[in-house]
Formats: C-alpha cells, sequence, structure tokens
C-alpha cells in the first residue's frame, strides 16, 4: 500500500470528500483494501452512505464486484448497511448483482436491507427484480427471516413493517403476473394451441417470467421452449419475430445453449438457420458457446450442425478448452466428430 493508499483510506473515515477527490487524482488505488477490516475503499465509502465518494471511486475504477475477506461481502451489501439509497443506485448501475450473496452468511442486499430496517432500499431492490424466495446459509428463507426480524426488533418496528408490506406486494404482483402471462404458461405446457392462439392475439412474446427463484427466472418463452424441446412451438416464436440472441440472467444462456445443452437435434438446426442468430455467443458462466455445451454433453448431432454452421473452433472457455479439448474427451481422439474438427482447425 503506497502512501497515497493510506491516505485515501483515512480520507474516507473522515469523510472528507475532497481529499479523497484530490488523492484519486494523484493517483491513489481506488481498489486498495485496509489491512485490518478487509474492506476496501468502495466498501468504506458505501458503508458511510457517502455518495460522491463513490462516484469518485467507481469513476476511476473501483471494482463493484470485489468481496471484503472476513465475512465475503460487496459494497452492495455495506451500502444496505449504511442507508443510502442513491449508493445502492449507483453500484447496481455500475453492474453490481443485485442478488449477489455474503459468502458467511448467504445474505443478499435484500434481506441487509431488511436487517438494518432502510425499507426504501427494500422497495428499490424489490422493483429491480431481487430475490424474494431464497434462503440464507443458516435456514431462513428471507420471508422467514423477515418474521424474526419483526419479533426481535423492539425499535423502528414501523420501518419492518413498511417492508414486510412491500415484500408481500411483489410476492402478490409476482404471482399475479404468472397467472396473466397465458403464453408463457403455454409454453410451459407444450401446448402448440395455446402458444398460436396467444400470439394470434398479440401476446408480448418478449415476456419475462417474474423472479420466483426458480428454473424459469426471467426467462422468454422462446428460451423455455428451446430448453424444453418444444419444437413447433420454437418454429410459431421464432415466425413471429421472438429475439434468437436473448439471454437469461443466470448462465447468460442464448436460446441456441438451451437447445444444444439438452440435445435438440432439430431445434438447434432451426436456430443455426435464423439470419440473426449468434451462434458463437460464449456464456458468462463458463465461456462455452452453444458448440462447447453441444460436445460437453456428448450431443454428437448437435455438434455436427453447429460444425456445418460455421462455428468458431478457436475459441476457449474459462477452463481454457477449445471444442477440440472436449471433443477429445468426449468422444475420443479417433471419433469422426474429433477428426472434422481438427481437420477444420
Amino acid at each position: 500500500m503506497t502512501e497515497h493508499d493510506g491516505s485515501l483510506l483515512a480520507a474516507i473515515c473522515a469523510r472528507n470528500n475532497a481529499q479523497v477527490e484530490h488523492l484519486l487524482q494523484q493517483g491513489a488505488n481506488p481498489n486498495t483494501r485496509d489491512a485490518e477490516s478487509g474492506l476496501t475503499a468502495l466498501m468504506m465509502a458505501a458503508g458511510r452512505g457517502e455518495e460522491k465518494m463513490c462516484a469518485h471511486l467507481l469513476a476511476v475504477g473501483a471494482d463493484v464486484f470485489t468481496k471484503d475477506n472476513q465475512a465475503g461481502a460487496s459494497a452492495l451489501h455495506k451500502a444496505c448497511q449504511g442507508g443510502s439509497l442513491n449508493v445502492v443506485r449507483q453500484l447496481l448501475a455500475a453492474g453490481a448483482f443485485v442478488d449477489d450473496i455474503v459468502v458467511s452468511t448467504g445474505h443478499t442486499a435484500l434481506i441487509e436491507a431488511i436487517w438494518f430496517k432502510y425499507p426504501d432500499i427494500v422497495n428499490y431492490l424489490l422493483e429491480q427484480g431481487a430475490g424474494i424466495n431464497i434462503n440464507t446459509h443458516y435456514g431462513f428463507t428471507l420471508l422467514a427471516h423477515l418474521e424474526y426480524a419483526l419479533k426481535v426488533n423492539h425499535i423502528d418496528v414501523d420501518k419492518l413493517q413498511q417492508a414486510a408490506v412491500d415484500v408481500h406486494t411483489r410476492q402478490q404482483n409476482d404471482n399475479k403476473k404468472v397467472t396473466q402471462q397465458h403464453l408463457m404458461q403455454a409454453v410451459i405446457d407444450g401446448d402448440l394451441a395455446a402458444v398460436k392462439m396467444c400470439i394470434k392475439q398479440g401476446a408480448d412474446l418478449e415476456e419475462r417470467y417474474p423472479i420466483l427463484n426458480g428454473f424459469n427466472d426471467d426467462h422468454t418463452p422462446l428460451l423455455v421452449a428451446c430448453r424444453d424441446g418444444h419444437e413447433q412451438i420454437v418454429i410459431e416464436l421464432l415466425q413471429a419475430g421472438a429475439d434468437v440472441n436473448v439471454t437469461e440472467p443466470t448462465f447468460g444462456a442464448v436460446p441456441l445453449h438451451k437447445a444444444t445443452y439438452n440435445g435438440h437435434t432439430h431445434i438447434t438446426q432451426l436456430l443455426t438457420e435464423q439470419p440473426d442468430i449468434n451462434i458463437n455467443y460464449q456464456g458468462p458462466s463458463n465461456g462455452y458457446t452453444p458448440l462447447h455445451d453441444a460436445l460437453w454433453h456428448g450431443f454428437d448431432e448437435c455438434s455436427r450442425i453447429l460444425i456445418e454452421a460455421n462455428s468458431r473452433l478457436d475459441l476457449q472457455g474459462h477452463d481454457g478448452k477449445t471444442p477440440l479439448n472436449i471433443a477429445n474427451e468426449a468422444f475420443g481422439p479417433e471419433h469422426e466428430l474429433t477428426l472434422l474438427i481438427k481437420s477444420k482447425t
């Protein structure tokens, strides 16, 4: 740690915004970490609710994703403890994950906001899609955590009660969305006739399933149809103009990932024929393309379709593996598919 870095942490503790700005201009490291607390500069500023400091730190590259080295919490968790809605907004705008968890407890930002009794932050996080059907590492659901908090707190109970109202309202709204999403339900049910009717009636092709901490969270109908192997429904959705490159938030997968991961050969073929398809999209969770997925799961026909559609063979997953590496592992070096990839590299 340089002298500027130490002075930066001291300036944050002193709430001296002008000095923080000056030190950052002088080259202080925005990701410097306090040796005793394990907190980064951004965590310290966020926990203190210092909006301007956070803005300065983020502007010069402070990392919103890093965790403290004691509890495993992020700057977003600290902001929810500190009570600044504007800082929470800043961090989410900078890319922080709304459902990021504290490694030691399993707390999300929403649980922290409830526990520290900031109903305005609770309401905002709910609006941003924070999950409410989650479990902590010690066995509480979020709803059980809320109920427990109401029992053990004797001050500012009205704030907890407001948070409870907002959580239950969100729960009711989610349930209402499920009942109103007729197209999505038809896709889930594999009901082709109902899908056609919904499309004819002008249903939203890009409607997103509510965040229920389940298998369909924030999926569109096309993602679900491709995952579940509903070929005729996929055809109807594509013909109606569904986005072929749409992603879901859990794995960051596109419809082609969903099809190849599950070995749906005909759907894979249909998707590769779409003029705007990005067949080389790498999922953010592991860096795998649809071809990686097809090979990884041993689906040789899906793999062949993707190779013939000119999928890139040089892309590496986060494990460093190319399609050839995975083909060798899945099928062996003398398999015709492995040899085909070799001939093209």
